[in-house]
This record gives C-alpha cells, sequence and structure tokens, in this order.
C-alpha cells in the first residue's frame, strides 16, 4: 500500500516531506512553548504575527516561486539570469511596496494586532525580507529538480527558529521580543540552508546556458519571458487570496471578538494549526507537482498529465477524508494536550477545521494543474469567487468560532467548483 501510494506522487515529494516533518515537528514544538510559556492572553499576538506573516509573506511572494518554477521546467529559459533576475526585481519591489504600506499603518498594526508590542512589527518586516527571499529560492530549486535543496529550506526554517529562541532567551527579557523575533529571522536561516550542500543536477544542465553563449534569451523566448509580469499579476492575486483563506480565520476571530473573548484567536489559531497538520505536509507534493505537470503540459504529454493529476486527487480526497475522521475522533484531546486545558476546543470545530483543510488541499492540487495550463487568469477568479461566500456566510452571525469555521468551508468548497469548471471544459482532463 505505501508502495502505491508513493507511486501517485510527484517526484521530489519524498525528499520535500522530510524536510516538512522537521520543520513541522519544529513548528508544533515552537507553538507549543510559546503557548505554555506566554499564556493565552500574551500568546494572541504572537500567534497573529505568524498567520499575519504567512498572510503577506507567501500571499505576496508565493507567485515568484510557482512562476519561476514553472518556466524553468518547462525548459522555456535559455539560461537562470533570464529567469531569476525579472523575478528578483518584481520580488524586490513587492517587498520594498509591502515595508512601506507596513510603516505607514504601523499604529494600527501594533495597538490592534499586537497589543502594544511594537517589536512584533519590526518581525513582521524581516518575515517580508525573508520570505520573500526564501519563495524566489525554492522556485529556483523546484525548477531545476534540486529539492533536496528545498527540503533544507524547511529544515534550516524549523530547527532555525527554535534556535533564535534559545539565544534570544540569553539575551532578551521580553518573552514576547524573544518569539517573535524567532519567527522573523527563521527564514534566512532556511535560505542558509537550501543554499548549501550539493550543486549539481541532472535538469540543471537542461536549464543553465552553455558557458560559451550569453545568458540571454532565445528570440523565440523572448515574448514568453516578457509575459512574466503579467503571468505573475495573476498569480499575485491568486496567492493573495490563498493566503487570505489560509490565515484569515484567526483574524476574523480577533476582530469579532467581544470585550470578554480576548483570548479567543490564540484558542482558535491552536486549533486550526492541529486541523491542518495535514495540510502543513501537503506542501511537499505542492512543490514538486507544479515542475511535473508544467513538464507534462510543455511537452505536450496531456494524457500523462490527466492521469498524474486524477491519481493525486483520488489521494488527496482519501487522506483528508481520513483526517476528518481522525480530527472528529481525538482532534480535540491533541489540542487540549498539546497547549494546555485553556486553549480546549469542542469536537464539532476540530471536524468543520479539518474539513475545510481537506477541500483545501483538492482546491491547491486544481490550481497547480490551472498554473501548468497557463490558466493563471481563471485560477485567480476562482480564488475571488471563493471569497465572496467568506463574508456572506460570515454576516449570518451566531456562535464566533461556528460561523468562521461555515465561512471557511463555504470559501473553500466555492472554489473547488470554481476551479474544476474551467479544467473539466479543457480536452483530456478531468474526464
Amino acid at each position: 500500500m505505501l508502495t502505491r501510494i508513493l507511486d501517485r506522487l510527484p517526484e521530489g515529494t519524498v525528499a520535500v516531506g522530510g524536510g516538512l516533518v522537521v520543520n513541522g515537528l519544529a513548528a508544533y514544538t515552537f507553538i507549543t512553548l510559546a503557548s505554555r510559556d506566554l499564556g493565552a492572553e500574551a500568546y494572541t499576538p504572537v500567534g497573529l504575527l505568524w498567520a499575519l506573516s504567512f498572510l503577506l509573506g507567501p500571499g505576496f511572494f508565493q507567485p515568484l516561486e510557482q512562476e519561476t518554477a514553472r518556466v524553468i521546467a518547462g525548459r522555456s529559459a535559455n539560461g537562470l539570469r533570464s529567469v531569476v533576475r525579472p523575478a528578483a526585481i518584481l520580488g524586490g519591489s513587492l517587498a520594498l511596496a509591502l515595508s512601506v504600506v507596513a510603516m505607514v499603518v504601523a499604529p494600527w498594526i501594533v495597538d490592534s494586532l499586537f497589543a502594544g508590542h511594537g517589536i512584533l512589527f519590526v518581525a513582521l518586516l524581516l518575515v517580508l525580507v525573508g520570505l520573500g527571499t526564501g519563495h524566489l529560492v525554492r522556485g529556483v530549486l523546484a525548477g531545476l529538480g534540486r529539492f533536496g535543496g528545498y527540503a533544507r529550506y524547511f529544515i534550516g526554517d524549523g530547527i532555525g527558529r527554535l534556535l533564535l529562541v534559545g539565544i534570544g532567551s540569553l539575551v532578551l527579557t521580553d518573552d514576547v521580543a524573544v518569539y517573535g523575533l524567532a519567527v522573523g529571522g527563521a527564514p534566512f536561516l532556511g535560505v542558509a540552508a537550501a543554499l548549501t550542500g550539493r550543486r549539481s543536477t541532472a535538469r540543471g544542465s537542461e536549464v543553465s546556458a552553455p558557458e560559451s553563449e550569453p545568458a540571454t534569451v532565445a528570440p523565440g523566448r523572448r515574448a514568453e519571458l516578457g509575459a512574466l509580469a503579467p503571468a505573475m499579476g495573476f498569480l499575485l492575486v491568486a496567492s493573495v487570496s490563498t493566503a487570505i483563506v489560509l490565515n484569515v480565520s484567526p483574524l476574523a476571530v480577533e476582530l469579532l471578538a467581544g470585550p470578554t473573548q480576548r483570548d479567543e484567536a490564540g484558542r482558535f489559531l491552536n486549533a486550526l494549526l492541529v486541523a491542518r497538520v495535514p495540510l502543513f505536509f501537503f506542501q511537499a507534493v505542492q512543490a514538486s507537482l507544479l515542475p511535473k505537470l508544467s513538464s507534462l503540459a510543455a511537452d505536450g504529454h496531456m494524457e500523462e498529465f490527466r492521469h498524474v493529476l486524477a491519481r493525486l486527487l483520488a489521494l488527496v480526497g482519501a487522506l483528508g477524508a481520513a483526517a476528518v475522521v481522525a480530527c472528529a475522533v481525538v482532534g480535540h484531546l491533541v489540542v487540549e494536550m498539546a497547549f494546555g486545558a485553556e486553549f480546549a476546543v469542542g469536537r464539532r470545530d476540530m471536524i468543520l477545521l479539518a474539513a475545510s483543510s481537506a477541500v483545501l488541499m483538492i482546491v491547491l492540487s486544481l490550481a497547480q494543474a490551472l498554473i501548468a495550463q497557463r490558466c493563471q487568469g481563471r485560477m485567480a477568479l476562482a480564488w475571488l469567487v471563493g471569497l465572496t461566500a467568506f463574508p456572506i456566510v460570515l454576516a449570518f452571525g451566531g456562535d464566533l468560532f461556528l460561523r468562521v469555521e461555515l465561512a471557511l468551508l463555504a470559501t473553500v468548497v466555492t472554489a473547488m467548483v470554481a476551479m474544476a469548471v474551467p479544467l473539466a471544459r479543457r480536452p483530456g482532463l478531468l474526464h
């Protein structure tokens, strides 16, 4: 059975999955330490930094990774510089723009989200730069098939975060600052780890230009690379939408919480983290799926494209269903055991959060297929359509956790349908 499961996964999934195992264990160790050291009230702003960092970081910089990986894997470039240079310029511009916007609204962020802890805003700026650099590096590594380096990024990020907590505890007296700066500094250690080790790879020889030739783009390829910015524009819309879906729920809990519910966002976030354990490791599939599908699409192997996607969707659906059952049985107990009694949630909360995570894995698989087919615009539109469901369901009111959970589930189901429709209409796909 294990062999059959592995056969359904794209090449590189196991290597990246190993890195994610280390990163996941380190992340949950970090969250557990922060929860127990800080308590529910003081932990909430650190938890919101965690959520906000993934809203602003991957939300804006994921297109760098996706488009860089797609172009390199599709062998559309005659040299790495022709792909990396424009992506780096766009990424640097985004990082600068986001930093400026963040500084403009810094008073609101510090007071409303970070409970007056200005050091957490500094950590947020570090996250923007670190994750921007990290996604660009990961895109190059994925496109070249260097999944060992890709895995080392996650190892360096996870272990580095814990090392920074240990170092910070020795030199800082403010525990909130210790955990906040660890969140901000970890991506830099991930990048350093990713860029170490072996550099040779078979795919890299297919992409890199010979030393005797200038690193320029062949005339027949200029149009495709010239479309990098528009493609990244659609991907940016989709990426921000994805990040909103991933991170808006704890922020919504924080903003909707009453005066006596100030610790609810931290409690909700920890329950969400447990429910999303399968989604966390699904990143390994994502990292290798897009280069695989992009290569098949570029070579015109649409029957194999359909076969790879169908097998993966079947596997993801089965794993998602198993995760829902597991959360229904022991999810609420795991949350209480890991984070303490003050973070306890109900069985219903875990079932709904696990269900939304299961559907989200299917949505992300369909999104990779649309990107590989160069349907970035349709994919972005599908995310926007899905997002419209969140405020509509949220407006019905009721129990704080329940309304947010139902809004999240409605969002991912709507996005799934909106992505399946254009894929079903393309010849040879989903049939």
